[in-house]
């Protein structure tokens, strides 16, 4: 999904603003204008900090633009007896859906649970039904499905391949992640900050005053220097280059996976999430986005963040999805 080119919408304001990064000494210079540099932009500035916040694309024109629009509790964490984070993800999930209620709400999840699989759908319902208590009982309670249950209430769903299953809560972005992402960038402008689109960092240098950023404006091709006396580095799957162009050391390092979804005609009543286990015994979803369905997604190592879908996952998805829902006429590529 492209997001809208900001830097032709504000030119007057980018102009404006690229000045001051050119001229002013910041407290704080925040790399990377996805979720993380945003909400760290607005958060810095309303605190009454010189904030600049630079991003070498469109903001959320990343992996803040490109994710399944979820806002959830991490139920699968419970499998891996991780409570403890599970008990955090829940925490932050109400705190967003209380502070943006017109952003983030409350949604369904319609799980399904096949004959074969590991664990039986009272099993499953148990876990739902912790899962609520671990989000202090936020949302509304789980229920377990049966096969009846399943077929009357989602009919394109083939019922007969399900021994079961269970519906559950979490939450989603009801607009998209690009403009909540947006609504941080605004938030940090109107608090002050010097917030900058198609600036990238190309060097950065460590003095006794603070950091030196040689930073390039990719719209005019001009270099020049940004003066700050504290950096966040938020630039997302670009940390490590940023790390190294500071040259810093760290004992981590990201590794790299690529999630696809394809977007589709609608296949239920876009009013819940339809939640499937594939062949490999992984969870996909069917998303309800406007008028469309999403579906996905797959979870394969790459190398570096450029990366394009395989023809095999979208083949993946499109027969494991064939396989679960009574689709006339089938998805097809």
């Amino acid at each position: 999904m492209d997001t809208t080119h900001y830097a032709e919408l504000m030119d007057p304001l980018r102009d404006q603003n690229l000045k001051a990064l050119k001229e002013e000494v910041f407290d704080v210079c925040v790399i990377g204008g996805g979720i993380n540099g945003a909400v760290s932009a607005a958060a810095l500035a309303s605190q009454g900090l010189k904030v600049a916040l630079i991003e070498k694309n469109d903001f959320a024109s990343g992996t803040s633009q490109e994710s399944s629009n979820l806002v959830w509790g991490g139920i699968k964490y419970l499998e891996n007896h991780e409570y403890g984070l599970v008990w955090k993800l829940c925490s932050s999930r109400n705190r967003l859906m209380r502070a943006y209620p017109s952003n983030i709400q409350e949604i369904r999840f319609f799980g399904t649970i096949s004959e074969s699989f590991r664990h039986k759908p009272w099993f499953i319902f148990l876990g739902a039904l912790f899962y609520w208590f671990m989000g202090r009982c936020f949302t509304k309670p789980p229920r377990l499905l049966s096969r009846a249950t399943i077929e009357k209430d989602e009919p394109n769903v083939d019922a007969s391949v399900f021994s079961g299953g269970v519906e559950y809560s979490d939450a989603y972005l009801l607009d998209n992640d690009a403009r909540f992402v947006f609504s941080f960038i605004r938030q940090a402008l109107n608090a002050g900050a010097v917030v900058v689109n198609y600036v990238g960092a190309d060097d950065i240098q460590s003095t006794p005053e603070g950091w030196v950023i040689d930073a390039r404006d990719h719209e005019s091709g001009e270099q020049f220097e940004v003066r700050t006396r504290k950096m966040v580095n938020a630039a997302g799957p670009y940390v490590d280059d940023i790390i190294e162009a500071a040259e810093l050391k760290s004992t981590h390092q990201h590794v790299f996976s690529r999630g696809i979804h394809l977007i589709v005609r609608p296949l239920n009543n876009l009013k819940r999430i339809l939640a499937f286990f594939d062949d490999t015994g992984r969870l996909f979803f069917v998303i309800p986005m406007e008028n469309r369905s999403v579906i996905g997604t797959t979870d394969v190592r790459v190398g570096q963040p450029e990366t394009e879908p395989s023809d095999d996952e979208r083949n993946f998805l499109l027969e494991n999805i064939n396989r679960r829902m009574k689709l006339n006429p089938p998805l097809t590529r």
